[in-house]
C-alpha cells in the first residue's frame, strides 16, 4: 500500500487543529500532581496538601483507595514529587506493580503530627484531612479503604495513629520511622535543628509524660493483634540515627503482642535514596491490604 504524504497547508487551520486533536488522543493518560488547600478546624488556618492522582482518574468515574503519606521533619506536602516519590509511583503504576489508588499528603510542619502545644497536628490528619478527601475527590470512603504511609517523623505518626486509632486506616507503612529508644537528645546525636524542632513540639526541657504518651514503642505495648491494620515497616541497617535499634525493639513487641506485621532492614543509611529505593514493597503491601 502507498500512502501519499500531502504538503502541510498552513492556511487550514482545522487541519492542524485535527492533526493536534489525533497526537492527544494517542498519548496515553498520565497521573497528576496538583496542589490545594482546605481550612482545618484543628488548627484554625488553611493547611495546604498534594494529591496524586491516578491516570485513570479523569477519564473514568471509579471511586479509589487512598494512601495518605505523612513526611518527614524540615519537610512538607511538596516532598512527594520533589523527593522523586511521585516518579516512583508513576513507574509502578506504568509497569502494572500497583493498582490505582490516590496518594495524598499534607502539611505537617514540624509537628510529629502531634496533638501538644504547636498545635492539633494529629485531628488535622485523623479528622480534617481525610474529611477534605473523602468530600472532594472521588473516593472510597472508610477505613477499609484508608491507607497510611509514613517516613521518618511521619512513619513515627503512622505507627503512633496505628496503635492508638486502629479503626481508622486498613494498612500502615513506614520508612526510617523516628523510633527512639527514650527521649531525644544531642548526646544521642541530635543535631541543633533537631532538638530544636523536638523542644517545639515537646517542651524544652523535653515532657516526659507528652513525649511518653506519644512514644510507638511504648503505644505498641497495648496493640491489639484483633484490630491492628496491617503492619509494614523497614530502615536501613545503617541508619545514621540508629534507628534499626528501635524497629527491632518494635518487631520484639509486637511479636510479644501476637501482632502480625512485616519487618525488613535491608542495607541502607537514613534518607530518601534508602525510600526510592524501597517504596514498592511498601505500596505493593498496601494495596494488597486495600483490595
Amino acid at each position: 500500500m502507498r500512502i501519499a504524504l500531502l504538503p502541510f497547508d498552513a492556511r487550514r487551520p482545522w487541519l492542524r487543529s485535527a492533526l493536534a486533536l489525533m497526537v492527544l488522543l494517542a498519548t496515553p493518560a498520565a497521573a497528576e500532581v496538583r496542589t490545594g488547600s482546605f481550612e482545618s478546624p484543628a488548627l484554625g488556618t488553611r493547611v495546604s496538601y498534594v494529591v496524586d492522582l491516578p491516570p485513570s482518574y479523569d477519564d473514568s468515574a471509579q471511586s479509589y483507595p487512598v494512601v495518605y503519606a505523612l513526611h518527614g521533619l524540615f519537610e512538607g506536602a511538596g516532598f512527594w514529587e520533589r523527593r522523586g516519590l511521585a516518579r516512583e509511583l508513576s513507574q509502578l503504576r506504568s509497569s502494572g506493580a500497583v493498582p490505582d489508588f490516590l496518594v495524598v499528603a499534607v502539611d505537617g510542619d514540624n509537628s510529629f503530627f502531634v496533638n501538644g502545644p504547636s498545635g492539633r497536628y494529629e485531628d488535622l490528619v485523623t479528622k480534617d484531612l481525610i474529611a477534605h478527601v473523602e468530600s472532594t475527590y472521588r473516593v472510597e470512603a472508610g477505613p477499609r479503604h484508608r491507607a497510611l504511609l509514613g517516613i521518618s517523623m511521619g512513619g513515627y505518626a503512622a505507627l503512633r495513629l496505628a496503635f492508638t486509632r486502629p479503626d481508622l486506616f486498613a494498612a500502615v507503612a513506614t520508612h526510617s520511622a523516628m523510633l527512639l529508644e527514650g527521649p531525644p537528645s544531642a548526646a544521642q546525636g541530635a543535631g541543633q535543628g533537631h532538638m530544636r524542632a523536638f523542644h517545639r513540639v515537646f517542651g524544652d526541657p523535653i515532657d516526659a509524660k507528652l513525649w511518653t504518651e506519644n512514644d510507638p514503642l511504648v503505644l505498641a505495648r497495648s496493640a491489639d493483634a484483633s484490630t491492628s491494620p496491617a503492619l509494614f515497616i523497614d530502615c536501613g541497617a545503617q541508619d545514621r540515627y540508629g534507628l534499626a535499634r528501635g524497629h527491632r525493639t518494635l518487631a520484639r513487641i509486637l511479636d510479644e503482642r501476637g501482632v502480625p506485621h512485616t519487618l525488613e532492614l535491608p542495607p541502607g543509611d537514613h534518607g530518601y535514596d534508602f525510600v526510592r529505593g524501597h517504596l514498592a514493597p511498601s505500596l505493593s503491601f498496601l494495596a494488597a491490604a486495600l483490595r
